[in-house]
């Protein structure tokens, strides 16, 4: 497989489950602050210039984080990631891309959103409170688990993902949600987060 990525984006997830898999990939580095992503040959990819997309050995073409670790979770299911019953895992999968994923745009390109550093700042901080809600709810959701649903999956995955955006992206703490600082102190010590960690050049955010 072929997975398009900019290292520290939302595609370090499928990134990340294709080393917890064992699946033989290839990574392919975007980058997107020069404009790579605009480029006809990845316009052809992804018609909105993002990553990831995931190039599949049966010739599918796929894009946005959530599906591509369905599919990826569908394709190996000796790995035990899609649940007897898996509503609760698209529940947890829906919050982190549409609940925490999106909110983290304002946070990072407010700019686009509103004209004035004033008004950058007022809308950052929304978001913000917005977020510290939402972990919460993710916090409510592990309680005294290891992982999100109990076993380790592709939602633990996403989430850790958008965890370190918080903590190294805006330099905001976790201090009131110590179960999620444990639940990204856990991550880290699986091999293959930290495998694609350094394959992107990226270093441990909880460790």
């Amino acid at each position: 497989m072929k997975l398009y990525i900019a290292p520290g984006a939302c595609s370090l997830a499928p990134h990340i489950a294709l080393h917890e898999l064992g699946i033989e990939h290839e990574i392919v580095p975007i980058n997107l602050r020069k404009g790579e992503g605009q480029s006809p040959e990845h316009l052809a990819r992804n018609p909105v210039g993002a990553v990831p997309v995931l190039e599949t050995p049966d010739g599918r073409t796929l894009t946005e984080v959530l599906a591509i670790l369905l599919y990826l979770a569908g394709q190996h299911p000796q790995a035990g990631w899609i649940p007897d019953d898996p509503v609760p895992l698209y529940e947890r999968l829906s919050f982190v891309a549409s609940e925490l994923h999106k909110s983290f745009y304002p946070l990072f390109f407010g700019e686009r959103i509103v004209s004035t550093p004033e008004a950058v700042a007022e809308l950052a901080e929304a978001y913000r409170q917005r977020l510290r809600v939402r972990w919460s709810r993710v916090s409510q959701w592990l309680g005294e688990q290891p992982y999100l649903l109990g076993s380790f999956g592709p939602a633990d995955i996403y989430l850790y993902v958008i965890l370190t955006w918080w903590l190294k992206g805006i330099k905001q703490s976790l201090e009131d949600w110590p179960n999620l600082v444990q639940f990204g102190k856990r991550m880290e010590a699986r091999s293959a987060v930290l495998a694609a960690l350094e394959h992107e050049g990226l270093r441990p955010a909880f460790t």
